[in-house]
């Protein structure tokens, strides 16, 4: 082989394998920010201040030291069919208000507003759609983007029991899941 082929490929593949390694350094660095929340295992059962109708509430805490963007929330009721070759999983949606914010805080516990919380609510009447235990459950779904970095979250929570689940009252202001 000539020499200057072997110094072309010699440089070539130096260059392609720091290029791969350095990349990889900074996929691991940069996946260390990736999205984390909290989803409150209880729903709260309280009386709109706007409407005065009956209003159900989840409460999410971005635990992130950056903000959330990207949101986007979904509710479903799962409802459980027996069929011939077993059992079939069919998902009703239940509206949410509010189910798309643009952003929420980082988290920060000198934040007296508690921005890095939001609450999602449905005024869905969850105690006539969610009327056995043994065959449905509720299913709280969200997706999530890093703001710095761009890589996404998925995380969701399952309410099984009614009597469990929802709480009268409303959630208190902050880093907690305490209702009210």
């Amino acid at each position: 082989m000539p020499d200057w082929l072997a110094f072309i490929l010699d440089k070539i593949i130096l260059a392609v394998l720091v290029g791969l390694i350095i990349s990889g350094v900074f996929l691991v660095i940069l996946s260390r920010f990736k999205p984390k929340i909290d989803i409150s295992s209880k729903i709260a059962r309280g009386v709109s201040t706007k409407t005065g109708e009956i209003v159900y509430r989840i409460k999410v805490i971005n635990r992130t030291s950056a903000p959330i963007t990207d949101i986007r929330a979904q509710f479903h009721i799962l409802k459980n069919y027996q069929t011939a070759t077993g059992e079939i999983w069919k998902s009703d949606a239940i509206e949410l208000r509010r189910s798309d914010p643009i952003s929420i805080d980082k988290y920060d516990k000198k934040d007296e507003e508690a921005n890095y919380a939001y609450r999602f609510l449905t005024y869905d009447d969850l105690n006539k759609r969610w009327n056995d235990d043994t065959s449905q459950f509720l299913r709280f779904r969200i997706f999530t983007r890093h703001s710095i970095s761009g890589f996404g979250g998925f995380f969701f929570n399952d309410y099984r029991l009614k009597r469990k689940s929802i709480i009268e009252g409303d959630f208190s202001k902050g880093d907690t899941f305490e209702i009210v």
